[in-house]
């Protein structure tokens, strides 16, 4: 081992400009020990199931230490471009000298792939390069290698690109260092070999499958190995052994900085979760008896009605899965950021008991808006653990990357042991997003419990089947929550988490009964029906209003009787024209109604809703909900757990009418009359026309474009004349959606629309879904990485508006987060409509004004001190037909 070889020439890292004690530099061979070390100790010590994951490829843990540091050690080949090297300028004569005509032609981790790929590889396999370790069968352990180098090179949270052009950055000599390095690399670690089983096809198989995973490890690896406060740069040149034996020992001192795995508490009693449970509902008790001793993964779909206590008997299941191995953590995913924190406030009383006295398990809540929650202020890394490197401006160094993924958590989450957020964060986990495979890391050994999965559209279920399908074959299992899920989406989660494990699905029973209990292991798929408890069993009665002025005049009445009433309206502009309406009508005190939508700036909205909970919710006073109208749209549906005494609701689906009744008479409160929904519609017609919405409800057929639906709904709700839970549960849900009852000629234009659509968005998100058995890769996606139009939902453009005074102050000045404080988020056509009638901030103002927000797509309208705006109020929120 040449200790003065040419690699000591080449730089790994810069030092911060507000460091002016550190080196100048950091040499590239430090680096690459200290990622190596990072590596080697995370194996060794099994952090993020590092030790499990070699395991299952047949790795020893020496022998994955040694491997995976081998591998780590060569994460930034890509760095020994000339082209690279040049991004530091300055005087440093031990340093390799710029050379004319080297550019830096592609990113270093492409750079390192294309390395590997296309020069040192094929020079190996014709024996003129000594810098891979011994091999006997060259030509198939080479797939294995391409493999392992993706993994390494891909370090920044993608795999590498493969059309580079390295040429254009390599001189010979940078060739030459590189290969010298991983030579010594090899003689320092001791791999004097590579494995025998690189050559086996059904190995390479499974590496390919567990690439992710090991993809995630690295990025982890790096992220530490980066951090100048474990790491400082050092630009002397030492004895390899010396500086790999100092290496090792900061890298336990970094992993130690990282929260220790909890332990899970043997599972004995339910009341240990909820010590205020005196006696289990029938769900309750079969989720405490169920036989869950089959081996792998599990699925388990749990359907019953709203109160039935699905949360609770889902973590039953996940403490006795846990318990029994199964796995370690959990994550609680939902359909909106205000069932995430509804959620996050009910499972932080329990959580604790999932897991040993002694243990300090983390609660994380994961959505985009999590900061500005109070009850979260849990964070696994802290600001210690950030470090800072200076590239030239484009080229993100390892931990300025990495950290800003630490800081969001809605990245770090899924590594907690308890996390709850937004269905969102898991789906990117197979979805071709940059840093994808740490989230992938993270669901690895995790229970999912995903909740209400009735509310995606088909775009985000075909999305969940392949999460669930990715989950299985990880190994993972999965419990589902819902109250109205028709047989069609059954049928579709149960098959494609098979389709993970490989097992046996016979097919589901198609006339199940409600409420049901589907278990699927990977022998077979057990089915059964559960008796829902007696006080949520009840019967809605169904009334019909024509006119909107048939539901003011139901308000009215409802008021003078001391009652607390809610229309639920399909669109913001609807409900906040009757808001307008009742608010001019001089009979009702301004004090007592409320306007909720999703047009309120963030700090006006939190404030709407605490009100909603305090005058509807369960804790609410019979004097504190006296007399009070709530006028909301669809985000009360399942984010808000509100008791109303009265209800009316424009024509919406079935499943969502369900929801809605879910939210009337919801809670004991002694003697009441008994509950009606009632539901504004058209005037019944057997044989309708198109437009037979529009003179009723003309907002609701743009909301929901098959009207067929609709009239399946109105018709199965008229013959039944209420709706009976949990025994007329099943048959409402598949007249709709199965079509048990046949539309009417001029509706089924809309519906065969409306089901193009939905297919087409289904083919979409399948276009957008990784591939886990082409391993960690570009070609694993048909979709560009990391593109700026991917999404979790297919609707998703939407224009971040903030609302500023004229001086410029946030809307919200005084508040935590002022600026996040004063946005909310539109339709591109609802902005564009806004633009031409209400003052906003244009050209050079506005760029000014993103720079200062940090936003650089935002629109910023402008507010008058002192003045009513007459688009924006504090109880309106935003007019969408502003005067």
């Amino acid at each position: 081992m040449n200790q003065q070889s040419d690699y000591f020439h080449y730089w790994g890292k810069t030092s911060r400009k507000d460091d002016p004690d550190s080196s100048a530099y950091h040499l590239l061979p430090w680096h690459s020990l200290d990622v190596a070390a990072c590596g080697w100790q995370m194996v060794m010590s099994n952090h993020f199931h590092a030790a499990d994951i070699f395991a299952e490829l047949g790795f020893n843990r020496d022998e994955a230490a040694r491997w995976f540091a081998w591998i780590l050690g060569a994460h930034d080949l890509g760095k020994f471009a000339r082209g690279f090297q040049q991004l530091f300028r300055g005087a440093h004569p031990l340093l390799v000298p710029a050379v004319s005509g080297k550019a830096y032609c592609a990113r270093h981790d492409s750079l390192g792939y294309w390395l590997w790929k296309d020069y040192i590889s094929l020079r190996w396999q014709e024996g003129l390069c000594s810098a891979i370790p011994i091999c006997e069968q060259k030509k198939k352990s080479r797939y294995a290698l391409d493999c392992w180098f993706s993994i390494a090179t891909g370090h920044h949270g993608k795999p590498p690109e493969t059309e580079v052009k390295g040429t254009q950055a390599f001189t010979e000599e940078d060739k030459i260092a590189a290969e010298n390095w991983l030579s010594d690399l090899s003689l320092l670690l001791d791999v004097d070999a590579i494995p025998g089983f690189f050559a086996d096809k059904d190995w390479r198989d499974k590496l390919k499958q567990s690439s992710w995973l090991l993809a995630g490890l690295t990025v982890l690896a790096d992220w530490l190995g980066s951090n100048q406060s474990y790491f400082p740069l050092v630009s002397d040149i030492l004895p390899l052994a010396e500086y790999w034996q100092k290496a090792q020992i900061l890298a336990q001192r970094a992993l130690q900085q990282l929260p220790n795995p909890s332990t899970t508490q043997t599972f004995h009693s339910y009341q240990a979760l909820f010590p205020f449970i005196e006696h289990l509902t029938p769900l309750q008790q079969k989720a405490l008896e169920v036989d869950i001793s089959a081996p792998g993964p599990q699925l388990l779909v749990l359907e019953d009605v709203t109160g039935a206590g699905k949360t609770e008997a889902a973590l039953i299941l996940a403490h006795r899965l846990m318990s029994a191995g199964k796995s370690d953590s959990l994550y609680v995913g939902l359909p909106t950021m205000a069932t995430s924190n509804a959620m996050f406030r009910r499972l932080s009383l329990a959580y604790r008991a999932l897991f040993t006295q002694s243990s300090l398990p983390s609660l994380v809540l994961a959505h985009g808006a999590r900061h500005m929650s109070d009850d979260f202020n849990h964070s696994l890394w802290g600001d210690e653990n950030r470090g800072q490197l200076n590239y030239e401006a484009g080229e993100s160094s390892a931990s300025s990357a990495c950290n800003a993924w630490f800081a969001d958590s809605r990245k770090k989450s899924l590594l907690a042991e308890v996390g709850v957020g937004t269905l969102d964060q898991v789906l990117m986990a197979v979805m071709p997003f940059k840093h994808q495979s740490l989230r992938l890391l993270g669901l690895f050994g995790k229970l999912l419990i995903l909740d209400e999965v009735h509310a995606y559209d088909s775009y985000m279920v075909r999305l969940l089947e392949g999460l669930l399908t990715f989950h299985a074959a990880q190994g993972g299992s999965a419990i589902i929550l819902s109250a109205t899920l028709p047989y069609s989406l059954r049928n579709k989660l149960l098959r494609a988490f098979q389709k993970g494990t490989g097992g046996k699905l016979p097919n589901p029973t198609p006339d199940a009964q409600y409420p049901w209990f589907s278990l699927l292991t990977t022998e077979t798929l057990h089915e059964s029906f559960t008796s829902t408890r007696p006080e949520v069993s009840r019967e809605v009665g169904v009334a019909w209003l024509t006119e909107t002025q048939q539901a003011v005049d139901l308000i009215k009445q409802a008021v003078s009787l001391g009652q607390c009433i809610c229309w639920i309206r399909n669109t913001v502009d609807e409900a906040i024209e009757v808001y307008r309406q009742l608010k001019e009508c001089g009979t009702l005190p301004e004090e007592d109604l409320l306007l909720f939508h999703s047009r309120f700036a963030f700090v006006d909205r939190m404030k709407v809703e605490t009100q909603a909970l305090d005058q509807f919710g369960k804790e609410s006073t019979a004097a504190g909900r006296r007399s009070k109208v709530l006028i909301a749209t669809q985000v009360i549906e399942q984010s808000l757990d509100i008791d109303l005494d009265v209800m009316i609701s424009d024509l919406a689906p079935i499943d969502l009418l369900i929801q809605r009744a879910g939210r009337l008479q919801r809670h004991q409160r002694g003697t009441r009359i008994p509950p009606v929904l009632h539901i504004l519609a058209p005037a019944w017609q057997t044989d309708p026309e198109s437009d037979w919405l529009k003179e009723s409800i003309p907002g609701t057929g743009f909301v929901y474009a098959d009207h067929a639906c609709l009239w399946r709904t109105q018709q199965i709700l008229r013959e039944k004349g209420a709706i009976r839970m949990p025994e007329d549960a099943r048959e409402l849900v598949e007249s709709v959606y199965a079509e048990w009852i046949a539309a009417p000629s001029d509706l089924q234009p809309a519906s065969d629309l409306a089901m193009g659509k939905s297919f087409s968005a289904s083919g979409i998100a399948a276009q957008t879904l990784l591939r886990r058995d082409e391993g960690y890769a570009r070609k694993a996606s048909d979709y560009p990485w990391d593109n700026l139009d991917l999404a979790t939902r297919l609707n998703a453009d939407t224009v971040d508006l903030y609302l500023t005074w004229q001086d410029g102050e946030p809307y919200a000045e005084g508040d935590a987060y002022p600026w996040e404080q004063s946005r909310l988020s539109i339709r591109p056509s609802l902005w564009k409509t806004l633009a031409q009638k209400i003052p906003h901030l244009e050209g050079e103002a506005l760029e000014k004004m993103r720079l200062t927000i940090r936003n650089p797509a935002a629109q910023v309208a402008l507010l008058e001190r002192d003045k009513v705006a007459e688009f924006y109020s504090k109880e309106s929120g935003l007019e969408g037909s502003p005067h």
